[in-house]
């Protein structure tokens, strides 16, 4: 389920900013299988690492002490500040990166309070941008696309790729709301039964 979120998020992202016409996403596969393969150990090495340290250990310590959604604006400030050091950064990306991954998969975390759930939904999204061809944080790596950019940084995110298009960043606000409100009612759900 995390996996199908983290899809559905990402591609209606680009998607979006493809109708905006921000992108030209054109077939465009050197070597399918070595660039599947490849986005897939990246990516997945990546979401397990990232997710371990910033839902698996720090959200969950810093929980015990000031409760879950304190745990989360933490964290959240940690994981943008982190990518902040990632080539195209700027101050936009990394407040970017705190609302759509911080802020989102941490209260994806206190939804679910399953760290497979938050693998698969950061997994998918970082690998689904490999493969359109766009850079993930910045870091770009060949695609079975090829994006080109034609909008304004503040659509397409520019060189950090589209988790700094404000179009993501309105997108994750929505999940994220949508997120805590179902961690509110499974929250109430678990103190009745």
């Amino acid at each position: 389920m995390g996996g199908a979120i983290g899809a559905l998020f990402i591609i209606s992202s680009v998607l979006t900013v493809v109708a905006m016409g921000g992108y030209t996403v054109v077939w465009h596969p050197v070597d399918a299988m070595s660039t599947v393969s490849l986005a897939i150990a990246v990516h997945l090495g990546v979401a397990v690492v990232e997710e371990l340290v910033f839902r698996g250990l720090a959200l969950q310590a810093i929980e015990k002490y000031i409760g879950a959604w304190g745990a989360v604006a933490i964290t959240a400030l940690l994981f943008g500040g982190a990518h902040m050091l990632n080539p195209g950064a700027s101050l936009w990306s990394g407040f970017a990166i705190t609302v759509e991954a911080g802020v989102l998969i941490g209260a994806a975390f206190v939804w679910r309070r399953n760290l497979w759930f938050v693998f698969g939904l950061h997994f998918a999204w970082n690998c689904i941008q490999n493969l359109f061809g766009i850079p993930v944080s910045g870091h770009r790596e060949p695609g079975l696309f090829e994006t080109t950019v034609h909008g304004d940084a503040w659509l397409t995110g520019g060189a950090f790729g589209v988790e700094a298009s404000v179009v993501t960043v309105a997108i994750s606000v929505v999940l994220s709301t949508a997120m805590v409100i179902a961690a509110r009612r499974a929250k109430r759900m678990r103190e009745i039964g």
